[in-house]
């Protein structure tokens, strides 16, 4: 009686138990419309229709909760957490690997993974942290400036160009005050144009705060000179790369910038830039990070996660999240890795007009400064530029 009493405990148990095991709790950002969107209609139905995994999209409104949650788990001893898989990167990803929060070196084990140039720079390090395969890389980013070709018939090459146009040009360009992104970006990305490629790879490579010190002066003297032929003769700075986008819009400056090289075709597409609005990047090179998915270690579907991470890697993902129509987030995986059939698919993907190619944003690539290194520049930036 015992033994069949058991056997009918386990044939009840055992279908709840796989439901769990097929559920995969995806926390990330929620303030995009279109991310979640994409995440809801396209990546959602496809692991259920592909894997029978169930997606379970958790909206953070920063990373950091997360983590700290994480952070709590791991002192109290908890095994079992609420999470799967984690959208993640920066000085987060540090917290989590510093920390022993993630999984294991779950990278080196997906299936796709063998499509990605994992030696890549801007892939292999996490704004200066080497990831070492605790998190996955799943999208890409990169500077670039933004103007309006009825304006502008020929957009500056170089650095010095940029210079001379902002001075031929008075009012017409600005950028927002750190730590707005995209304003911090740009300040970073003149430094390294400043000191040129070379000399800045080699800083990274064995930067410490005396090095980078010895370079920040001649960034600092650059954006005062600048600072007067800037919109308000630089007395004022938007707070937020947005108000950049809609005084471009309106017609009050003629240039603006973005992280994502496809958000002027997104802003065309939405009525907002002008139809003849075209991007540019400089021939010292554009900024460029990659954002990642990790696991938590106590993420209760361990594998269903890896199932679900290997999917967001590969060409079909990929290539939907590249559509600017979707999100218009640039794909990690490396053209000469692909088949000739998956190259195409995603040379094939239509960035708009204003959308640069993907060979001339790759051949501009840069990696970024170590996390730990933006807040002491975007306080010394307030300290030389707005004091005094």
């Amino acid at each position: 009686m015992r033994i069949l009493i058991a056997l009918v405990l386990s044939l009840l148990i055992t279908p709840v138990l796989y439901a769990q095991d097929k559920t995969v709790r995806f926390a990330g950002w929620g303030g995009n419309e279109n991310i979640n969107n994409w995440i809801d209609t396209y990546v959602a139905p496809e692991l259920k229709k592909r894997h029978d995994i169930t997606l379970e999209r958790v909206p953070l409104n920063d990373a950091q909760d997360a983590i700290q949650k994480l952070v709590r788990d791991k002192r109290l001893g908890r095994t079992s957490g609420s999470v799967d898989l984690l959208w993640v990167n920066g000085e987060n990803f540090k917290v989590m690997k510093d920390n022993q929060l993630t999984l294991k070196p779950f990278l080196y084990e997906l299936e796709n993974s063998k499509y990605v140039n994992l030696e890549d720079p801007t892939i292999a390090n996490d704004f200066g942290t080497k990831h070492e395969g605790h998190e996955m890389p799943w999208g890409a980013a990169q500077m670039v400036f933004i103007y309006d070709a009825a304006k502008i018939n020929s957009p500056p090459k170089t650095l010095d160009e940029l210079v001379s146009w902002i001075k031929g040009n008075p009012g017409k360009f600005t950028y927002s005050a750190p730590p707005d992104f995209t304003g911090s970006a740009f300040i970073r990305q003149t430094m390294m144009n400043l000191m040129g490629r070379d000399e800045y790879n080699a800083l990274i490579t064995n930067i410490s705060d005396a090095k980078l010190n010895l370079e920040l002066p001649k960034l600092w003297s650059l954006l005062k000179e600048i600072a007067p032929y800037l919109y308000r003769q630089g007395e004022f700075y938007p707070e937020s790369v947005s108000k950049l986008h809609q005084q471009f819009s309106d017609g009050t400056l003629w240039m603006t910038m973005d992280y994502y090289p496809s958000t002027a075709q997104r802003m065309i597409d939405k009525g907002i830039f002008p139809k003849t609005t075209k991007t540019f990047v400089l021939e010292e090179g554009a900024l460029a990070n990659t954002h990642y998915l990790t696991i938590p270690f106590n993420a209760p579907n361990k594998e269903s996660a890896q199932i679900a991470a290997n999917f967001l890697l590969g060409i079909d993902a990929q290539a939907s999240k590249l559509s600017p129509a979707n999100w218009g987030d640039f794909s990690v995986l490396d053209l000469n890795k692909l088949s000739i059939t998956d190259r195409e698919k995603l040379k094939s993907v239509d960035l708009g007009q204003a959308t640069l190619k993907l060979d001339i944003l790759s051949a501009a690539k840069t990696q970024e400064l170590p996390a730990p290194y933006i807040p002491m520049i975007e306080a010394q930036w307030k300290k030389n530029i707005i004091q005094n």
